[in-house]
């Protein structure tokens, strides 16, 4: 038990440092995107959260293929 407390401490730190640099690849492909783009992103989470099964297939990676 003496051991978990120093590795949950590591893991914590790990994910801090994960945090900043996500936050600032995020604000980066934010700053890229249309006001329209985001709130419709943003209404397509709510409807996800509210109705669930089908809908959460927005967060399904969508890309197109290479020519």
């Amino acid at each position: 038990m003496a051991i978990l407390a120093p590795t949950l401490s590591k893991k914590f730190q790990k994910a801090l440092e994960g945090l900043s640099e996500t936050r600032v690849a995020f604000q980066g492909f934010t700053d890229s995107l249309s006001e329209d783009k985001i709130q419709d992103w943003k209404r397509q989470e709510k409807q996800a959260s509210r109705q669930r099964g089908d809908a959460l297939k927005i967060y399904e990676v969508q890309q197109e293929k290479g020519l």
